[in-house]
């Protein structure tokens, strides 16, 4: 067989392609990358296993004209080069390997010093790895997430002799070893680097083989990806043939998003013209689920959450049929889903963020059901995510309270330290320092192990407080939204109120009409994050506060609603006086999805995991602003300015 041949026509094909495009048609050279190499720091690895699919490159120009893109030839077949190359073919064919190669590592990467045909060999035979003698080459330390990522790498590679699991994403280290069953912070044992090998390497040739010519994310950003879907401890004892089966039932996760995710952010760009035959066979009912991980007497979350299900109930009256279950265990999730699906329930709203993990499985396994997650981040395809802009509310409340403020010492209390609090929590800030320039917001934490909700500020002089948003039913106190406090007594002023059902709403006339899967819309990531304008969420007015204060919030109010305002332009400055924003600018929706700081008149910080109530932490470890989800803003195509 002419090996030798076949190898040098997809050669070809790519140095074309190559070719047509302007890009350089060769070999990438890391001398020519890295024009200061010579400088780096070195340390040698010995000879140890290295992944082909990492090995890109010749260290040196040398024999770099011989091959294009992964190491395929393109010289002629008669020459001297084709000739030794179909005999190395046969040899490796008939021994193997016989000794390794010397290659350079670079930001994780693998360049070949000496061994360049026998790579191509390696890789024309689609071999999964090769011996090599190893020298890796330290890059200069840089603020580059990729580089902070690489150096996370090295101090993993460092303590599990595991130089396989590459990670492009800061935190996915620590990521991984928070995932159950890990050992984070401990001696890592023998057995316990023996099973994450395994389980990686039949992790990776099931990717080799499913995404094969299919555009894909990195594999070790796939393998994390896939250990959060599953959980390590469900994927740990599988086989190579379940290992196979999982990754297929995924692979649309592992497809590259090149920008394709789509945010939605009112609720008239969520409402596609309807095609004439979708009206002709549209289902004459929905049936749809709504999970809650706590009951609704004691939630005031899942109490709103519940009413909007009502209400959906109540509008749309014989064309959906709901119903409501209580899931707090992710260890049951599974089950009730498929009981949920036999029983025919076509969409399943999931309302609690420390739902999404749990939600992955089921959503993969079951393509012809429509899952929708309460979350603010997501990059699954299979399940949509959707939340509220609570900062445009948070705003309005802040010029309440900077009004009532006659000294400027304003108290907050917050939930969770998720993302999505600190952009109400500094929309309150600035709404109150626009109305009262010398407004300070003291701030606390609900889920914080020393929180006492009797007296959540020692401060006597503290006054005004906004507290979180609603109250459960079965709780009978007075102290949520924005209140005036003035020893025991509480006087409230204003609070926000959300409206579920609209969003309930909207989301089932679409499944019901056939527009909720635009064929164009299939292989996208899709987010809904609404606001004022989309009248999902209002704030509401005790007629004890001035009307003509009032008048100031309905004009921003209106603003808000009408996209004309955003509490984030002009200058902001963070608690470290770091520039945030420039005063001719204003953030874009990423930016403020993706805050993880305070602004410079709040008082106080994000609590640490530890300090949190236990009940707290799961979701947290989630979405907390250094949680397993933190967000990218290179990961999001609608991060516009």
């Amino acid at each position: 067989m002419d090996h030798y041949g076949k190898a040098r026509r997809e050669g070809l094909r790519l140095y074309t392609a190559a070719i047509q495009s302007n890009s350089d048609p060769y070999l990438p050279v890391l001398e020519k990358k890295v024009p200061n190499l010579s400088q780096l720091s070195r340390l040698s690895l010995g000879i140890i296993s290295i992944p082909l699919d990492r090995v890109i490159g010749s260290v040196s120009q040398g024999r770099s004209f011989a091959f294009t893109e992964n190491f395929l030839p393109i010289l002629e077949g008669g020459s001297e080069f084709a000739t030794k190359w179909d005999r190395l073919y046969e040899s490796v064919e008939a021994e193997g390997v016989n000794q390794p190669v010397t290659a350079l590592e670079y930001m994780g990467y693998y360049y070949i010093i000496e061994g360049n045909k026998r790579v191509s060999v390696m890789k024309a035979m689609e071999a999964e790895d090769i011996e090599a003698d190893v020298t890796r080459v330290y890059p200069e330390r840089t603020d580059d997430p990729e580089n902070i990522a690489y150096y996370e790498y090295c101090d993993f590679a460092k303590e599990t002799k595991l130089y396989s699991i590459l990670f492009t994403r800061p935190g996915s280290v620590q990521k991984l070893l928070s995932l159950p069953g890990m050992c984070a912070g401990e001696k890592w044992t023998d057995d316990e680097i023996m099973s994450l090998r395994k389980l990686y390497h039949y992790f990776h040739t099931s990717y080799i083989a499913v995404m094969k010519d299919r555009p894909a994310i990195q594999c070790g950003d796939a393998f994390l990806a896939y250990l959060t879907a599953f959980g390590y401890e469900t994927v740990r004892d599988d086989d190579l043939a379940k290992t196979k089966d999982r990754v297929r039932l995924m692979s649309r996760e592992f497809e590259s998003l090149d920008g394709k995710v789509r945010l939605v952010m009112n609720s008239e760009s969520s409402a596609p013209v309807i095609p004439i035959l979708n009206t002709i066979f549209r289902p004459s009912k929905i049936r749809a689920a709504f999970l809650f991980n706590r009951t609704i007497d004691d939630s005031a979350w899942n109490y709103w959450h519940n009413l909007g299900r009502l209400e959906v109930e109540e509008k749309l009256k014989g064309k959906v049929e709901t119903t409501a279950r209580i899931i707090p265990s992710r260890a049951d999730f599974a089950a009730e889903i498929d009981k949920l699906i036999s029983d025919g329930y076509t969409a399943i709203f999931a309302t609690s963020p420390v739902m999404l993990n749990s939600s992955v499985q089921p959503a993969l396994e079951h393509p012809d059901v429509h899952f929708l997650c309460c979350s603010l981040l997501s990059n699954y395809k299979n399940i949509r995510t959707y939340y509220i802009r609570f900062y445009e509310a948070k705003f309005l409340l802040g010029l309440a309270a900077g009004i009532l403020s006659e000294n400027g010492k304003i108290g907050y209390i917050a939930d969770f330290p998720i993302h999505g609090t600190p952009s109400a929590a500094n929309a309150f800030a600035l709404g109150a320092r626009m109305v009262n320039p010398k407004a300070k917001i003291y701030l606390n934490w609900f889920s914080a192990s020393w929180f006492d909700a009797k007296n959540p500020f020692e401060d006597p002089e503290i006054r005004v407080i906004c507290n979180r948003d609603i109250t459960a039913p079965n709780h009978t106190a007075r102290d949520y939204g924005l209140y005036l406090r003035d020893g025991d007594e509480i006087t409230n002023m204003a609070t926000l109120i959300p409206h579920w059902g609209l969003f309930y709403q909207t989301i089932i006339e679409m499944l019901q009409n056939g527009t909720f899967n635009p064929s164009e819309n299939r292989q996208t990531v899709t987010n809904y994050w609404w606001g004022l304008g989309s009248r999902i969420i209002d704030v509401a007015f005790s007629t004890r506060f001035d009307p003509y204060a009032t008048r100031i919030i309905n004009h921003f109010r209106q603003e808000l609603k009408e996209g004309s305002f955003s509490p984030f332009e002009g200058e902001i400055r963070d608690q470290s006086g770091t520039l945030r924003c420039e005063a001719d600018r204003r953030l874009t929706p990423a930016e403020i999805l993706c805050m993880n700081y305070l602004v410079d008149n709040i008082v106080g910080s994000f609590p640490a995991e530890s300090e949190l109530i236990e009940s707290a932490r799961p979701l947290v470890r989630l979405q907390g602003i250094r949680g397993e989800l933190t967000p990218e803003l290179s990961s999001f195509s609608w991060n516009r300015k």
